[in-house]
């Protein structure tokens, strides 16, 4: 079996690429440094030439709705032309617990583009061909936003009530999305019901800085109630809280 995964460079393309060359599959692994550039469709046809499965893992750093929408409806749409010219059987979108929610996307650009994203996938590619997997967040996303918002010793980090998991776990279910013959969109979380804030603030401790996290409302009520949590039936990951910082560096008392 052939995949390609596009956004391979990426936390979860990353490691989903290895996980899939562990269990026997042929990957390509599709990203600008490899010459393919999904926004300007640059490599994709060839990339997806002679592929059994096709994985969109690919990535944008921004907040601002304008520049989301347009990255991902676009990206997405140059993915599933290529897929369909190349007669590839499936198509897995990478995506998160409900994203497409107007409710939940309203006030926050990021997750308005992964909307746009899976309504684009969903415009071109029939549900026989298409599996999105929606996550939720990692446990490593707290990392990441302690190291985009600090400033000296404070950290500024938004609540976000959810269940986290790890990004390993996040890898294995996309993994198994791609390789099942099982049709329909699948989610997948977390053990654990917490506030990803909380979970920056320990990681923080663990790491001696910054020296204060404080917690801000930013995305609307969804992201403090129950927006981001899955609404029925979902995986549900291995790696605890207490295990996943355990790995990092040893446990943390709160």
């Amino acid at each position: 079996m052939r995949t390609v995964v596009f956004g391979a460079s990426g936390e979860i393309g990353r490691r989903l690429g290895e996980t899939l060359q562990n269990r026997g599959i042929e990957v390509v692994a599709a990203h600008r440094s490899a010459g393919v550039d999904v926004y300007t469709g640059t490599g994709v046809a060839r990339a997806c030439a002679g592929a059994d499965v096709v994985v969109d893992c690919v990535n944008v750093t921004t907040t601002r709705a304008k520049v989301a929408v347009d990255f991902f409806g676009t990206a997405a749409r140059r993915i599933a032309e290529g897929a369909v010219t190349a007669g590839v059987g499936r198509v897995v979108c990478l995506s998160i617990i409900n994203a497409a929610d107007p409710a939940v996307n309203a006030k926050f650009g990021y997750y308005r583009g992964k909307g746009e994203q899976e309504r684009v996938y969903r415009e071109l590619l029939g549900p026989d061909v298409l599996r999105v997997v929606h996550s939720a967040q990692w446990f490593e996303l707290a990392e990441q936003l302690l190291a985009r918002t600090s400033l000296g010793p404070v950290a500024v980090v938004p609540r976000m009530r959810c269940r986290p998991l790890a990004a390993a776990d996040a890898a294995d279910a996309v993994a198994d999305a791609a390789l099942e013959p099982a049709r329909g969109d699948v989610e997948v979380a977390g053990p654990e019901v917490i506030d990803l804030a909380d979970l920056a603030k320990d990681v923080a401790r663990q790491d001696h800085s910054p020296r204060w996290v404080v917690p801000v409302r930013i995305g609307g009520a969804a992201f403090r109630t129950n927006g981001l949590l899955p609404r029925g039936e979902f995986v549900q990951a291995a790696t605890t809280v207490e295990k996943w910082l355990a790995g990092r560096g040893g446990q943390v008392t709160r």
